[in-house]
């Protein structure tokens, strides 16, 4: 026994001693040329990691908030795809389900709900929810829901209901991967600056294209907001791969008093690896906007040359930019009726600009994120078309071992698509601008104690109604403070 004892130690040196030397036997040569494979091969695009359902307002997604970022999977997004690219993911190797609630309480000045007469508004929101990864063979899954609902003690007019889902279904083959997508959300919230609970079930980081455009501040009603998607990438070479994508994207109102719209999308682009860090691609896409309440469609052909840069931890960074066709009836008007009842005297070809930019950057405590887009959009439910800028940005930071605090802050024009050499009416103009802020305290591993406060202003060049309020300007201050409960990964 003594003698195998020696046997095996002699061996387990060797062994240890063996690993430890193999990288220094590899010349700088060797190692460079390995680099730069890994670095133009197209593995399989990383699915979103499970995220808390307050994350964006909070800053806390699952597991430490900063990981090490040795741990994360570089992101391999193509840069002609639908989702923006990452500053990485951590690695899923095992499927596992993870069940969440939370419960919120506020108060909201200025009430957008046409149900409430008064100038506070209390209200409670109520939800829960599972994320769910399943790892198989080819096959990676990934499928976060969230449910439940918000009541003011105003009235069952007051209450609304809340319906999240974030799906990606994703098959790698060898030179093909597969991916289909969809992001759903039936909110009694638009979608962009709403107090933080735009974004209650995290999110898919769907290009600004993608997803309908809710930048207008309009008054507490329904809506369901739905982007479905398919994508297929191509790897021609380690360096080079075409990216095919379509779906549909839909902004419905369960009123009378907005446009609701969908949005038939296909892309097609061609991506070039330059070094390990930079790409470029070459873009085009359509996007065929119909309204369903009243008598207007809009069809754009755009083209972008858009460059990426991304450092895995650390940056993320992507700017598309061309021309844009857009083709639309004039006159066009914001009114609202039945299907086919606006003017449709002709239509008209216009050319404008269009740009998309991201950016995501990784410090040793915080994270930072911005984007920019420029183009014709759908209105945000009130313009039968306009032409949007929207800017946002927003700042997450550990500031001790206990408490996550978070910032964002945002703009958004829409300007009518006035027509030079026509009566159009529509040259409305809304400027909207939202901010806040959140802190989070872990109370034990899995239950937290969040608050926010956050701030939204909206004018015009002509008066306009949100719920109660009329005017050219409206304000509104929102408080909440609440409980964050999340089971840790469970395996299955």
């Amino acid at each position: 026994m003594p003698r195998l004892r020696h046997i095996f130690g002699a061996l387990l040196c060797i062994l240890i001693l063996g690993v430890r030397c193999a990288p220094a036997q590899q010349t700088p040569d060797q190692t460079q040329d390995q680099t730069q494979d890994q670095g133009q091969a197209q593995p399989a695009q990383p699915i979103p990691a499970i995220r808390s359902p307050l994350a964006s307002a909070a800053g806390n997604d699952s597991g430490d908030l900063y990981p090490d970022q040795q741990k994360l999977e570089p992101d391999t997004n193509p840069l002609a795809g639908v989702q923006d690219l990452s500053l990485g993911e951590m690695p899923v190797t095992r499927s596992n389900w993870q069940p969440h609630a939370d419960l919120f309480v506020g108060a909201t000045s200025n009430a957008l709900d046409s149900a409430v007469k008064t100038g506070w508004t209390l209200w409670t929101y109520v939800l829960g929810g599972v994320a769910l990864h399943r790892v198989s063979g080819v096959q990676h899954l990934f499928v976060n829901y969230t449910g439940g609902g918000v009541f003011t003690g105003g009235g069952q007019d007051s209450n609304g209901l809340y319906q999240a889902l974030n799906l990606t279904d994703q098959f790698k083959f060898r030179r093909f991967t597969l991916a289909f997508l969809d992001q759903f959300s039936y909110s009694p919230e638009p979608s962009l600056g709403a107090g933080g609970f735009d974004d209650l079930n995290g999110s898919l980081g769907l290009g600004s294209s993608f997803t309908p455009s809710q930048g207008i501040l309009t008054a507490r009603e329904q809506n369901l907001n739905n982007s479905s998607l398919a994508q297929l990438d191509v790897r021609l070479s380690k360096r080079s791969s075409l990216t095919f994508a379509g779906g549909y994207s839909l902004l419905h109102y369960f009123n009378n008093t907005n446009l609701s719209y969908g949005d038939v999308l296909f892309r097609s682009g061609y991506n070039y690896q330059m070094t390990r860090n930079d790409t470029l691609a070459l873009i085009y896409q359509f996007s065929g906007l119909r309204y369903s309440n009243f008598g207007q469609s809009i069809n754009l052909n755009t083209m972008h040359v858009s460059y990426g840069r991304r450092v895995t931890g650390r940056l993320a960074f992507q700017l598309a930019a061309g021309p844009e066709i857009a083709s639309f009836q004039t006159p066009i008007t914001s009114s609202v009726g039945g299907a086919g009842s606006g003017p449709t005297s002709s239509s008209t070809t216009q050319l404008y600009w269009s740009l998309e930019s991201s950016l995501q950057y990784g410090f040793n405590r915080a994270n930072v994120a911005a984007n920019y887009s420029h183009g014709v959009s759908g209105g945000g439910g009130v313009l039968a078309g306009s032409l949007a800028d929207t800017v946002s940005g927003s700042v997450s930071r550990q500031w001790t071992r206990t408490v996550n605090a978070s910032g964002n802050v945002g703009y958004s024009r829409n300007s009518g698509l006035g027509v030079v050499g026509t009566a159009t009416p529509n040259h409305q103009t809304f400027d909207y601008w939202f901010v806040g802020v959140g802190i989070s305290h872990p109370w034990t591993r899995e239950l937290s104690l969040q608050g926010s406060y956050h701030l939204q202003y909206q004018n015009s060049n002509s008066s306009f109604c949100v719920g109660v309020t009329c005017g050219t300007n409206i304000i509104v201050h929102e408080f909440s403070v609440g409980v964050n409960w999340q089971r840790r990964p469970i395996p299955f």
